[in-house]
């Protein structure tokens, strides 16, 4: 089950399994203004990806019954 899930967000392709939810990737964005708060030192962030998760309305309404 989370093989091919994890095939399928590796392929670039989204994964929705029926009144569960759905998996898609998104692209966050690279960041060059952080800075580490103890030595105050500018810190570069590359673009990543990240997995998010949007429950299905079924699912919701089971959880807040």
């Amino acid at each position: 089950f989370s093989e091919s899930i994890k095939e399928s967000l590796k392929k670039g392709q989204e994964c929705e399994i029926r009144n569960f939810g759905s998996f898609r990737l998104s692209k966050l964005k690279a960041n060059a203004n952080l800075r580490n708060p103890s030595t105050k030192e500018l810190i570069y962030r590359p673009e990543r990806v990240k997995v998010r998760f949007k429950a299905a309305k079924k699912l919701n309404k089971l959880i807040n019954e």
